[in-house]
């Protein structure tokens, strides 16, 4: 493939394609994802390899939460929420981040805050397990005793 060519495309389930054919290679898309990079100038993802940009079409997120690790103190209490990123690296969750998106997903930001990550099934439903509601209908996350606010946006 000729970076720079064509579009590639990553949908709503965090599947990569390139000219309609799904990317599967472990190793490509490694290469890919620790290449993307987000021009907030124009609004637009790419991949920058070598000097080279190759324009990525983003259909929700550019990046998934696969699961997510819980650590908790001796007396049973979240001290810290493990995020595994789908580029196989791993975050600690920023509560602050923590939203509910148009379709009731949850998703949070990543790598420095640079990036939304959207929650794949077993990361949201991890997560949400976590959750409490208000009087009012909010949801919030309590982390080291802290009680974050879950917002919900479009």
């Amino acid at each position: 493939m000729e970076i720079g060519q064509s579009e590639i495309i990553i949908n709503a389930r965090g599947e990569w394609s390139y000219e309609g054919n799904r990317i599967v290679h472990p190793e490509v898309l490694n290469l890919f994802k620790r290449s993307l990079t987000y021009d907030g100038e124009r609004g637009e993802f790419f991949i920058d390899y070598k000097g080279k940009r190759a324009p990525v079409k983003v259909a929700k997120t550019p990046y998934f939460i696969r699961d997510v690790g819980l650590e908790k103190s001796s007396a049973g209490e979240l001290v810290k929420v493990v995020l595994e990123v789908d580029d196989g690296s791993r975050e600690t969750l920023d509560p602050e981040t923590l939203v509910l998106d148009g379709e009731g997903v949850l998703q949070v930001k990543i790598k420095a805050g640079r990036f939304a990550a959207r929650c794949l099934a077993v990361a949201h439903f991890r997560i949400a397990e976590l959750l409490e509601e208000d009087d009012s209908g909010n949801f919030f996350i309590v982390i080291n005793g802290i009680r974050f606010r879950v917002s919900r946006v479009n």
